[in-house]
């Protein structure tokens, strides 16, 4: 008699389950995203010491504001960890992604000009600020 009860509980639970498993394995996408833009080739230039960042510097500049209101999981999917990281008050913080070779690769000292993407997001991760800065 009670097989009979379990019976609409287990199927329920194992519909949830397929459900769950099927908007999981479409949740995690390929490399690409909304953006059209090379996401693994910025993350394996890290602090822009290799030059691949530089020739993407357009493609960022087009996309900046269509990062605002993306969340800081967003955009570390889209440009993994930040070069440097900046804590303000109230929580804010800026995360900063060298274009051009940064402080801590060989060849900054030789380079005329800095150029960087800044991030800047509230105390709820949410981004407020996308700007590209030369120095």
């Amino acid at each position: 008699m009670t097989k009979g009860l379990l019976a609409p509980v287990r199927k329920t639970i194992t519909s949830a389950l397929c459900f769950m498993v099927l908007l999981q394995s479409f949740s995690c996408s390929s490399g690409e995203n909304k953006f059209g833009f090379d996401a693994v080739s910025w993350k394996n230039d890290l602090n822009g010491c290799k030059g691949t960042r530089v020739q993407q510097k357009a493609k960022v500049e087009e996309i900046r504001l269509q990062l605002l209101g993306l969340n800081e999981r967003e955009i570390r999917k889209l440009f993994g960890k930040p070069d440097s990281e900046e804590l303000m008050e109230r929580s804010n913080k800026v995360y900063i992604y060298f274009i051009t070779p940064g402080p801590k690769c060989e060849q900054a000292a030789q380079a005329t000009t800095k150029t960087a993407l800044t991030v800047r997001m509230d105390a709820l991760g949410v981004v407020r600020e996308a700007n590209i800065f030369e120095e």
